[in-house]
């Protein structure tokens, strides 16, 4: 390509809006090609094809003479709401060259204000316990008192075709939007989980093409989700956290040609009744019954006379702010055919291959009506080939369907999922695994692939996929610790150790963006972040949120760091400061010998660590250094001087007291522990002389192991880049490909196609273990990609450069995993390592995109490394030279390394 391109157009965060959250929004994309942008040109507007051609009636920037190609604000006069346009954008080089303007992107602006919305919130009228009748045996009976769907429903007439239609929906729990018989949109768990309390999601949905001249009908289905289900492992309280039934708000925008506009608003002239789905929650599954189904329910001139009036009804406490989507949604993405194995004990047991969050399509030939069929949900199999349910604690993860006795019927759950390889079928008398095909459908937010790699190494590739697979089964709507048991929460430590390997994975610029949201409206009024957000489930008898730990409570300011590093976003650093200064309050404030004793909570060190254990003073008062210095560069970036010298004074403080408190003459750290010795290092806690000592002390407790780890969930993130960093790579490399236990491979020799939660979730000598907490899909000790990212690969971010307008070029080569390949999609274009080693050399393809720079930085001497057009200087005992956009080819010869 010899042309420069701009690709991958943004709108805040997203690639195609459906609703904003600012009447100015910012624009972003990335380049392909060849050269480097010397200027830009933006035109916006509501004609898709006179933008594509450069004609916007909204906005045009005109040329702008400036290489920046991230967060670049809306010029013109404020947007207004409910509006549909497009944008797009074209680039010049220094030569002169300008390139083609990119293919427009769609963008909807939603409703930016709350007085632009006229629907109310209705529901079913209220039924205690669990939204059914007058106590009495009912189809909709079930022992966990989990509320039947409810389905809701009116007609409208249409004086003629409309040009354009919109509709708004929100929900407190789930919803499915449907109109003229068909379902509208293809997300799924929508509108998401927040604390409903304070804000609610909305969607937009273009429904122009399901509209009628004439009689219409909408209708919806209302699920409990998080918002009246169950949800965390209490069982005292497992559910009915913010309300006690689901809600629903929605509002149509219909224009005509002529300009006139109607609206379709939830109000009192919906109606209810209850249908098929007789049952569904997260955690005991759902149950649809096809006997039960209305045909046309959503459909004009269906006879709803036997249904009852709607309630338009004020939630409580009060309603809840309406927020835009910043996140993609969760969508299903991935589909496996399941294999029947075995029978055992009545159930046929099927495998789909891989560890998943979703749920299970059936397809069905030949049942009777009222035929039942079950299916039971599990990670693993027991040593007798059933399904191993115990670490499902109080989960019941079962669904069921009620046949209609049709030839062929096809069934999926609307408002259940689970986490799941093998799934128990139990089938009717005169029915055969013959007569059923199992598809397992995987969901998660549907965030865009931005990074891969592929490497000569199967336990390392393996590795890869599991990490990829437990981000997907985790991140939806917010990243939880597990999809499968009676928990499933947004836990901030086990997200912050893992967050720079999701970046790598996935784009999670929206996803975090939404998330930080509810992070912020989970924080006390004393300051105090907490170990979950959104955070009212985990402890429902407290009237505020649980306050976080060390390295829970820590995560926020951890993740805004990364943020800005990997994406150059000031706007959310700026959005986030206050909140992320009073947790440094609440931490100073009750710390006044600068060691972290108090305001720590449910203190849980280094979390699930096999070995000995870290001293849980030293763990948190290390971590509060980290959090300190971090405070001073965000600080110093935000152009609040006076304040980074106030973080800067207190790091400064925290790591004397540190030393004094921890850390002996020749370098010794309390506890004397694998992860005692990664945090000091990583988190620069110790003087220059010590450096070495603590190093040697660290491998030390490694040989003594036998070369396993026995970090836990705060410093297992930190091995093999300390390793790597001080001088023993080696060790690092040993620890990656190591089978033995504790190990990555040790579960992967035994089958794992996720990363487990714990090193020893499973071994031959004891089995299982505990089954009080003990799931096989949680991404914390998959917190090692950033290190196959940023050092196996040699692809990582530059602190100087924000945004990856440049990278850090450090590969570790090492012929055990070659040959490696791979690439990272970054918010400015996408970068390529590619190395193997032939011989005695090693060749080495770096592809940098337009507008950035990448400084390679070698352990070889300059003397053996050759680049076509580029000199390498030497760098203490290497090298290190720059290399500018395109694509290089590096040879280094005579290579030494480990055989």
């Amino acid at each position: 390509m010899t042309t420069l391109t701009p690709t991958r157009l943004r709108c805040d965060y997203l690639a195609a809006p459906c609703g904003l959250t600012t009447a100015r929004p910012r624009f972003s994309w990335a380049l392909e090609g060849v050269g480097d942008q010397a200027g830009y040109d933006i035109c916006a507007g509501r004609d898709r094809a006179a933008v594509a051609k450069g004609q916007g009636d909204l906005w045009q920037s005109g040329w702008t003479a400036r290489d920046e190609t991230q967060w670049i604000r809306w010029g013109e006069a404020p947007l207004t709401s409910d509006l549909r346009f497009w944008w797009s954008v074209r680039v010049r080089r220094a030569d002169g060259a300008v390139s083609d303007w990119a293919d427009p992107a769609p963008v909807m602006t939603g409703l930016l204000h709350a007085e632009d919305w006229s629907a109310q919130w209705i529901a079913r009228y209220f039924v205690l316990p669990a939204g059914r009748e007058t106590p009495s045996d009912n189809l909709y009976d079930n022992p966990w008192q989990a509320r039947p769907a409810d389905y809701l429903r009116r007609e409208f007439t249409l004086e003629a075709a409309p040009v354009r239609a919109t509709a708004y929906v929100s929900a407190l729990g789930l919803y499915e939007l449907h109109l003229n018989g068909q379902r509208v949109g293809d997300e799924v768990m929508a509108p998401g989980w927040t604390d409903y309390h304070q804000r609610a999601l909305y969607q937009a949905h273009d429904v122009t093409d399901l509209m009628q001249p004439g009689a219409n009908a909408i209708g919806a289905i209302l699920g409990e989700g998080w918002y009246s289900g169950r949800v965390g492992h209490n069982q005292r309280r497992a559910g009915n956290h913010y309300g006690g039934r689901p809600g629903l708000l929605c509002q149509i925008h219909v224009d005509y040609a002529d300009g006139r506009r109607d609206r379709i608003v939830t109000d009192a002239h919906w109606r209810t009744a209850q249908g098929p789905i007789r049952y569904s929650d997260f955690l005991m599954g759902e149950h649809y019954d096809a006997l039960l189904e209305q045909y046309g329910w959503a459909s004009p001139g269906f006879d709803d006379s036997g249904w009852q009036p709607v309630e338009v009804y004020e939630p409580d406490p009060a309603a809840p702010a309406l927020t835009a989507m910043k996140s993609p949604p969760v969508r299903e993405t991935v589909r496996l055919e399941g294999q029947c194995m075995h029978a055992r004990g009545g159930e046929w047991i099927f495998d789909f291959g891989q560890n998943i969050a979703g749920y299970v399509e059936m397809e069905i030939r030949g049942a009777q009506a009222g035929d039942r069929f079950t299916l039971r949900h599990a990670e693993i199999l027991d040593a007798d080939g059933g399904l191993y349910t115990a670490n499902l604690r109080h989960a019941v993860c079962t669904d069921h369907y009620t046949a209609k006795g049709a030839a062929r019927e096809t069934v999926k759950p609307s408002f259940t999922f689970h986490g799941f390889r093998f799934a128990a079928l139990s089938l009717p008398v005169g029915l055969s695994p013959e007569d059923v095909r199992l598809t397992a459908i995987a969901i998660q937010s549907d965030l865009e692939t931005t990074g891969a790699i592929e490497t000569g190494s199967p336990l390392v590739n393996q590795l890869l996929s599991n990490i990829a697979w437990s981000q997907r089964g985790n991140f939806l709507s917010v990243p939880t610790d597990c999809p499968q048991r009676d928990e499933r929460y947004g836990w901030s430590a086990d997200a912050q150790v893992f967050w720079r390997t999701a970046g790598f994975v996935m784009d999670t610029s929206g996803f975090f963006a939404k998330w930080l949201d509810d992070i912020l409206d989970a924080q006390l009024a004393d300051g105090a972040f907490t170990d979950v957000a959104p955070s009212k489930p985990l402890n429902p008898y407290r009237l505020t949120g649980q306050p976080g730990a060390p390295g829970w409570g820590d995560g926020p300011v951890i993740m805004c760091w990364q943020h800005w590093l990997r994406h150059g976003d000031l706007e959310l650093l700026e959005q986030a400061w206050p909140a992320l200064s009073r947790w440094a309050t609440y931490i100073a404030e009750a710390n006044p010998t600068f060691l972290r004793v108090n305001r720590v909570h449910n203190n849980y060190g280094d979390w699930l660590n096999v070995g000995p254990a870290s001293d849980r003073t030293m763990v948190a008062t290390a971590y509060w250094a980290h959090v300190a210095d971090l405070l001073a560069r965000m600080a110093q970036t935000l152009g609040r001087q006076a304040e980074a010298r106030q973080h800067r004074d207190t790091a400064a403080r925290v790591r004397a007291a540190f030393l004094d408190a921890f850390v002996a003459g020749d370098g010794r750290i309390t506890g004397d522990t694998q992860t005692a010795y990664l945090l000091a290092l990583d988190f620069d806690l110790l003087p220059p002389a010590l450096r070495h000592a603590a190093r040697d002390h660290l491998l030390r407790t490694l040989d003594s192991a036998d070369g396993h780890l026995q970090t836990g969930f705060l410093g297992v993130r930190h091995l093999c880049r300390v390793l790597a960093d001080n001088g023993a790579a080696e060790y690092a490399y040993r620890l990656l490909l190591k089978e033995t236990y504790p190990s990555w491979g040790f579960s992967i020799r035994h089958g794992a196609t996720t990363i487990w939660e714990r090193w020893d979730g499973w071994t031959p000598e004891q089995g299982f273990q505990s089954a009080n907490m003990n799931s096989f899909n949680h991404y914390a000790y998959g917190s090692v990609g950033e290190w196959l990212y940023a050092r196996m690969a040699g692809l990582d971010w530059d602190e100087a450069a924000p945004g990856f307008r440049a990278a850090r070029l450090r590969p570790l080569f090492d012929r055990r995993v070659a040959p490696v390949r791979a690439q990272y999609t970054a918010p400015t274009g996408t970068y390529r390592s590619a190395w193997d080693i032939d011989g005695e050399a090693v060749r080495w393809t770096v592809e940098i995109p337009p507008n950035c720079t990448g400084t390679a930085e070698l352990a070889q001497p300059a003397s053996s490394v050759k680049v076509l057009g580029t000199k390498p200087e030497a760098h203490g005992s290497g090298c290190r030279f720059t290399l500018g956009s395109g694509r290089h080819e590096i040879v280094i010869t005579p290579w030494e390394g480990p055989t």
